[in-house]
């Protein structure tokens, strides 16, 4: 069965099952899979919307994608995607997209890429979904509702966050891009580069947050905060066991600076510690 087959009829009510409202929200994460796989050696035109910051032509193509099978079972839903813009409801359900989250490792084949898939209910992310095709997975979240990787056999696997305590034992996710010798908390999140275990910049920031949900990272680190990209974390890393906040240690919202994401209190209070002072 196709996805195009497999994705309910529209007109779904607003006030359906979580459980059929998150099985749509995989099965989008599946169907912008497939497309990204179909263009992973022909990505079309690329530019650039600022420096360093790509878009190809298949971005586009999957946010079309997404967007139009949203408005057909969902046309009273707010929507906010990372090409098209858009605005989040104060009071109604809102879906945060990104299209092709990694579009530089898109661009060049890296399979270290996904499409980020939220949805909102206020200031709550009560479904998320990162789909990474080239790597087979898809790793999803709904609030109370717990994490899992759905592999490409469409097994399901919960997730757990990992194990470690310290800064010194960890592996410490961020893709951090300081444009300038003065920006607020450089020398902090350098400061945890220095005291963790190893570093691993994925150029994805929806993988880095899957991938502390199931336990393969220990700290995520985003200083440039953009709601499609971190929501997905917020959900994940929270149903896994973990701890999120923004990088101040308070909520994680919509317009936070950023977003700090670890397996326990422990360890997230020791990374507060170090991005404020630089010191510890």
């Amino acid at each position: 069965m196709s996805i195009s087959d497999s994705v309910p009829a529209p007109g779904g009510p607003a006030d359906e099952s979580p459980e059929k409202l998150h099985a749509f929200v995989r099965e989008l994460a599946q169907a912008a899979g497939e497309l990204h796989l179909s263009r992973l050696t022909d990505p079309g035109k690329i530019r650039e919307k600022a420096p360093k910051d790509l878009v190809t032509e298949v971005d586009l193509l999957s946010e079309e994608l997404l967007i139009s099978r949203i408005r057909e079972r969902y046309p009273e839903d707010a929507i906010l995607s990372e090409e098209q813009g858009g605005e989040i409801s104060p009071t109604g359900r809102t879906w945060l997209l990104d299209p092709v989250d990694g579009t530089a490792n898109f661009a060049r084949a890296n399979p270290l890429f996904c499409v980020c898939i939220s949805v909102a209910e206020g200031d709550r992310i009560t479904h998320a979904a990162v789909g990474a095709p080239r790597l087979g997975d898809i790793y999803h979240a709904r609030l109370g509702g717990g994490a899992y990787r759905e592999s490409a056999s469409g097994k399901a696997h919960p997730l757990r966050v990992g194990s470690a305590e310290r800064l010194a034992d960890s592996f410490v996710g961020a893709d951090v891009s300081y444009r300038g010798s003065n920006e607020p908390r450089k020398n902090g999140t350098l400061e945890v580069f220095k005291r963790c275990w190893q570093v691993r910049s994925l150029g994805s920031a929806g993988i880095r947050g899957a991938w502390l949900a199931a336990g393969y990272l220990d700290v995520s680190i985003g200083t440039r905060n953009t709601a499609w990209d971190y929501a997905p974390t917020a959900l994940l890393v929270a149903e896994a066991g973990g701890q999120v906040s923004n990088l101040t240690g308070g909520p994680w919202t919509y317009d936070s600076d950023g977003l700090l994401a670890t397996n326990n209190e422990t360890l997230h209070a020791e990374a507060l510690e170090v991005l404020a002072t630089g010191e510890g």
